[in-house]
């Protein structure tokens, strides 16, 4: 029974880091432009598949150069793609509705177009490290440790970006007062690009990490979508530490339901805690940018 609980305990907080690396980046992108990105889901599939790709296509047969290849992939096609849809957007009066409109149409196309190249069948991605550590009958994978490491280390290095370099702290000055980072000639159109390009890299990645343990589906993002909301605005629209505690929340609280009650009751149970929070807490856990 004790080792079980480890086991559940250990599930959690490792599925947790990967929530908090994909809900950091959508909360950036609220706390930003107050827009809620619909296809934010389908930018965790196509991790997962820009990694199958250049596992089962190319010579390559090591994360590290698929990570090298992935994240300049994902980093432009973030960037073009707010460019090419949302910028144009933000002329419109009530463009935030607008950009959630067509972000949704563009998830729609991106999972369509998934399932025309690569068919509904899952995809499975090899694993990070093989092997396990074993004492006595706690087994634990490398391969979850690594996981759990490379997703602590994307949110600090994003912490670090954040604090210690102009493009970062341009992305506070906006999300914290707009008006006054446009009168010291803070560029917001390029701070609006650059945020939704950082965010489809950590919820790539996170599809990347993730499709390890839970395969490669067309749809499958739309789960990760709804976990991502659930987790944004139960840490508080916009802030990034409660994004964090929030995730680690829904993480364990995901692998303790799951365990007791079965996988179908998890998505039950974390909107009855974030519809109890809100209803106790409207503005969430931190309920501000920070």
């Amino acid at each position: 029974m004790l080792i079980e609980i480890i086991d559940v305990l250990i599930s959690g907080l490792i599925n947790g880091s990967v929530y908090a690396l994909m809900a950091v980046g959508l909360t950036l992108i609220y706390g930003v432009s107050k827009a809620f990105n619909f296809a934010y889901g389908s930018f965790y599939s196509m991790g997962g598949y820009i990694a199958f790709l250049l596992f089962s296509t190319t010579l390559i047969n090591h994360y590290l150069l698929v990570f090298c290849l992935a994240i300049p992939l994902l980093l432009l096609f973030g960037f073009f793609i707010e460019k090419l849809l949302v910028a144009p957007l933000r002329k419109r009066d009530d463009w935030e509705i607008k950009v959630m409109m067509i972000t949704l149409g563009l998830a729609l196309f991106l999972d369509n177009s998934f399932q025309v190249v690569f068919g509904s069948r899952m995809k499975s991605l090899p694993s990070l490290l093989e092997g396990t550590f074993e004492a006595g009958e706690f087994i634990l994978p490398y391969q979850d440790v690594a996981i759990f490491i490379l997703s602590i280390g994307g949110i600090l290095l994003f912490r670090w970006f954040l604090n210690n370099t102009r493009t970062g702290m341009s992305v506070r000055a906006v999300a914290q007062n707009p008006a006054g980072a446009q009168i010291v000639g803070i560029p917001k159109e390029f701070v609006f690009a650059a945020t939704f390009a950082i965010s489809t890299v950590m919820v790539g990645m996170g599809g990347i990490l993730l499709a390890q343990k839970y395969f490669i589906t067309p749809t499958g993002g739309w789960d990760i979508l709804v976990k991502a909301w659930v987790i944004t605005a139960f840490g508080g629209m916009g802030s990034i530490k409660g994004s964090l505690y929030a995730a680690f929340i829904v993480g364990l609280l995901e692998a303790f339901v799951g365990w007791y009650f079965g996988m179908t009751w998890t998505l039950i149970a974390l909107f009855a805690v974030l519809l109890t929070t809100l209803a106790v807490r409207p503005q969430g856990l931190m309920g501000k940018w920070g």
